[in-house]
């Protein structure tokens, strides 16, 4: 709709300004639409993906680096903690069987974590690692190498 001599009148302004909200938010209810579904196929992917077997030198590749710059930790692993199947309620309380609820690829990676790392001397340390409006947000999968002193 447009203003026109014609049409001229408060209420068509009022018209006006209604279309174009609408069509603004429309638009923000489709871009939204859209990057829901893109978020959805990005967790599907990551739920079915497999640790590849060139794992263990990309491993190798992150601990060096972090090791170079003086650190005592590497993020191996991060993802959004609501793909958690408790959306991380059990990282937040420090749970000890925290990694018992693992689904899809979590428990695949927690199981290379303790069939090949673990017996090799490394920890992993998980935790929320950003806390959007307060909420959790992503979590971060950590190994660690520290020296029992």
């Amino acid at each position: 709709m447009s203003v026109t001599g014609g049409n001229l009148s408060a209420q068509a302004i009022w018209d006006l300004i209604a279309d174009k909200r609408k069509r603004a938010e429309d638009e923000r209810r489709a871009q939204d639409a859209a990057k829901k579904e893109e978020r959805d196929l990005i967790r599907q992917s990551f739920e079915t993906r497999e640790v590849q077997p060139e794992a263990m030198e990309r491993i190798a590749t992150v601990v060096r680096r972090a090791v170079e710059n003086g650190e005592k930790q590497a993020l191996v692993l991060q993802f959004p903690s609501e793909w958690l199947p408790d959306s991380g309620r059990s990282l937040t309380t420090h749970a000890k069987d925290w990694h018992e609820k693992l689904e899809g690829f979590p428990k695949r990676a927690y199981e290379f974590y303790a069939r090949e790392l673990a017996p090799r001397g490394f920890q992993l340390k998980v935790e929320i690692v950003d806390w959007p409006g307060g909420m959790p947000g992503d979590c971060g999968w950590y190994l660690t190498w520290e020296h029992p002193e």
